[in-house]
């Protein structure tokens, strides 16, 4: 009886192992020139460095994004230990925001409206409301905090 039940499940090892590589997914590195992008059996090629959309709000939008986010206080105060190397910090767009300020979440009732931001976040300095790529940390958007004066004379 031993025997029996040694045999059958040496049997059942040998044939997970050869159904293994047929029943799971291989990973190989991808033919093309995507730095640490991998390539499923299936043919689909997954990035390690993915990218949000471009985004292209409008006037309204931005105007929507900075009235509701005038209500956050959640400005960077330079005097924190944490932030005050942020200082000399010039927001640009493109740039990476500096170590120690870490992006605030947006508000849901914002991203509801407005559901391309979903994967943005946002940091408030120097009187601008910055939108950042919450994946790379880079500032995609700059919204003044004060609305544009208009001189009202044509």
């Amino acid at each position: 009886m031993r025997f029996g039940q040694n045999l059958l499940c040496a049997t059942l090892l040998l044939a997970a192992s050869a159904l293994a590589p047929v029943l799971t997914p291989t990973l190989a590195p991808a033919a093309d020139s995507a730095r640490g992008a991998v390539e499923q059996s299936g043919g689909n090629t997954v990035t390690q460095n993915p990218s949000l959309p471009q985004l292209h709000l409008t006037d309204a939008q931005r105007e929507q994004i900075r009235q509701t986010l005038l209500t956050k206080h959640t400005e960077v105060e330079f005097r924190l230990k944490t932030t005050k190397p942020a200082k000399d910090f010039n927001p640009k767009i493109g740039a990476k925001l500096p170590k120690g300020v870490k992006p605030d979440g947006l508000p849901s009732g914002l991203t509801q409206q407005i559901p391309q931001l979903a994967d943005y976040g946002y940091a408030k300095m120097k009187d601008q409301i910055l939108l950042v790529n919450a994946m790379t940390g880079k500032i995609v958007d700059i919204i003044p905090e004060t609305q544009p004066q208009t001189s009202g004379q044509k």
